[in-house]
């Protein structure tokens, strides 16, 4: 079995982060970090008047996420280990789409000088889903801000950032999941993806779908 003491699950809203983390911590016996969306107080605000609450909500978020994964350097990560549902740069993107020009260098100068404390993954898994799973997925899980607010345009462009940013991502080994293939809400297919990561060390970036149990 491959050992990762400390695995980061991304991709856009919808696609799944929560559910394929929580199956990897429950595997390994690890400490799940997830992401602080419903004690952000700007969220409801921000999806209903996204230019007049966009920065306090990216700056919660970054903070929130800092606070989170700079508690990893407590850990013993040789005998403990972590998943999360996001990765400390997720923010950047978020925050390129939604902030003014002067927002976003200010965000920018803080970002930077947090980041230097945040440990890396051993593996970060990105979840790359189609934008009509992405919108049937919010639209079933329960949060009602986000089946008013969010658009398929938003969620277009997103999935196309997300893509542009791992296409360029090379701090840490990298396996792309193809989510429009894997349907990680059936039990079998998440245990199999889950297995899958937990018995072949990662290298480089790596695909996988479900051409890869055929």
């Amino acid at each position: 079995m491959a050992f990762y003491n400390y695995i980061a699950v991304e991709g856009p809203v919808g696609a799944g982060k929560s559910i394929v983390a929580g199956a990897l911590a429950k595997k390994l016996g690890a400490r799940l970090i997830e992401s602080p969306v419903d004690e952000n107080p700007f969220i409801v605000d921000f999806y209903r008047d996204p230019r007049h609450y966009a920065f306090s909500s990216q700056i919660f978020f970054l903070l929130s996420r800092y606070r989170l994964l700079s508690s990893l350097l407590e850990m013993d990560l040789f005998h403990q280990s972590a998943v999360s549902d996001f990765v400390f740069e997720r923010d950047e993107l978020y925050a390129k789409m939604l902030l003014t020009e002067a927002e976003f260098r200010l965000y920018r100068q803080v970002e930077k000088n947090l980041r230097r404390d945040i440990p890396d993954a051993q593996l970060v898994v990105f979840l790359q889903s189609p934008v009509e799973n992405l919108v049937r997925n919010i639209s079933t899980r329960g949060r009602d801000f986000e089946r008013k607010y969010i658009s398929e345009e938003f969620l277009s462009a997103l999935t196309k950032e997300y893509t542009e940013f791992f296409f360029r991502w090379e701090k840490t080994p990298l396996l792309v999941v193809d989510a429009g293939t894997v349907d990680i809400s059936d039990a079998q297919k998440l245990d199999e993806l889950v297995s899958y990561i937990l018995s072949n060390p990662i290298k480089g970036v790596q695909y996988y779908s479900s051409a890869s149990w055929i």
